[in-house]
């Protein structure tokens, strides 16, 4: 019996030197933060935390189940949520909330995995020298009651696996998003909208070269403008000569040649002139994107625009042309008047709700 004694008074002084350690010694809370450095503007890393969609395709559970079934609530953004289950026994079943966001900056969530574990996550963003330095962090509280010292234990226990973790999913993320075009549209107007189709007349353009310069389009868009006008008045309808429209196909160049079309918003009957045709704008989905300033700066606005559609992961409309509208406005003191200021809009067909 003395030995029966001795061995529940070792195993009393086992559990409660345990129960010590890990209530007086070991912290209440998981604290874990992993780092990279990602060669993209933060605009593109945060169109791919921000919208659960696509943090589904870098997370480090993916990795290890892409089969694993999805639902995802649409909007991205605070309130999104996405629920996941697994046949892997690692991946499980669970659901994760976008719970705060700040623009380019910042997005916080809160991870349930099955009945094991609620995870607070944050990500954050900060402007490097070499394009994005992206900050992981994942925390949990321990609760009160008999759980806090079992809590703390597993939290000690859990700690390597969720750096691995962490460091996985930022691996895929930087992998991911350095695939994406180096263009940064932070802070620029562009906004997926709905538009109606309208009536123009339009003039094609051709220039026999597949890359133009600046003074070639810009000479070639004159003599268009003039036949243009010469066209509107002739058939003797109502155009908006205050607006011009212009349409540029999506193979651009293929042959050697450089083509687009322009035209006035108008009402009335059909051209006369050979060279003239009546057409419409798309109408539908389109992705807008908005520039004041001079007309040179317009292709870097289109480069811009298509790295925002890569990193939303926005699916064009097939056969469908790019167009836009452009409308002048006052001319600053100094403005180069071969490359005047003008209100752009520059609208790419898409697919509706989709993401590819």
């Amino acid at each position: 019996m003395r030995w029966f004694l001795g061995l529940v008074l070792v195993v009393a002084l086992l559990v409660g030197g345990a129960y010590a350690v890990g209530r007086f010694f070991l912290p209440n809370t998981l604290d874990v933060t992993r780092t990279t450095s990602i060669a993209r503007p933060r605009a593109a890393i945060f169109a791919m935390v921000n919208d659960l969609r696509i943090a589904r395709e870098w997370s480090p559970y993916n990795a290890r189940d892409p089969d694993a079934e999805y639902t995802i609530s649409d909007e991205p953004g605070a309130g999104q949520s996405m629920r996941w289950t697994s046949n892997v026994r690692e991946v499980g079943s669970g659901r994760m909330s976008i719970v705060d966001s700040v623009d380019n900056e910042m997005v916080e969530s809160i991870i349930q995995i099955g009945e094991r574990a609620t995870l607070s996550s944050r990500l954050r963003l900060a402007r490097a020298q070499s394009g994005t330095s992206v900050a992981w962090s994942i925390s949990a509280s321990c609760a009160d009651g008999w759980i806090n010292v079992p809590c703390r234990y597993m939290n000690l226990i859990m700690r390597s696996t969720i750096e691995k973790e962490l460091d996985s999913g930022l691996a895929r993320l930087k992998n991911r998003a350095e695939q994406l075009p180096n263009f940064d549209f932070e802070g620029l107007d562009i906004l997926e909208v709905v538009v109606d189709p309208q009536d123009v007349m339009f003039v094609d353009v051709t220039l026999a070269t597949a890359q133009p310069s600046f003074a070639d389009r810009d000479a070639a868009q004159r003599r268009g403008v003039e036949a243009l006008t010469s066209s509107v008045t002739t058939a003797g309808g109502q155009a908006d000569t205050a607006t011009l429209v212009r349409v540029l196909p999506q193979n651009n160049g293929v042959d050697g040649r450089w083509r687009f079309s322009v035209g006035f918003p108008y009402q009335g009957p059909a051209p006369v002139l050979v060279g003239s045709r009546l057409g419409q704008t798309p109408g539908g989905a389109a992705l807008r994107g908005v520039i004041v300033g001079p007309r040179s700066q317009v292709p870097a606005m289109y480069q811009r625009l298509e790295a925002y559609r890569q990193a939303h992961r926005i699916a064009l409309r097939q056969g469908v042309d790019a167009w836009e509208v452009v409308t002048q406005v006052a001319q600053p003191e100094g403005a180069d008047p071969a490359d005047p200021v003008e209100r752009t809009e520059i609208y790419f067909p898409i697919e509706s709700n989709e993401r590819s």
